[in-house]
């Protein structure tokens, strides 16, 4: 779920309408600056994904699960 929230006064109010939302769950809310440099990580994160193809295979399977 990603949703705006405005801080003011010390509490965050959300900006539109929380869809679903569950009691007692703890949400994360970042800010514009902070989706930029996450979104910025994501290539790196895509070239390193290849890194580890060679754990997929058909023996390695039973570990998947863990």
């Amino acid at each position: 779920m990603s949703i705006k929230a405005e801080y003011r006064d010390g509490v965050f109010t959300p900006l539109q309408e929380v869809k679903e939302p569950t009691p007692g769950e703890v949400y994360e809310v970042f800010s514009e600056g902070e989706l930029q440099r996450l979104a910025a990580d994501v290539p790196w994160l895509r070239v390193s994904e290849r890194s580890f193809e060679f754990w997929e295979n058909e023996e390695d399977d039973v570990y998947d699960s863990l």
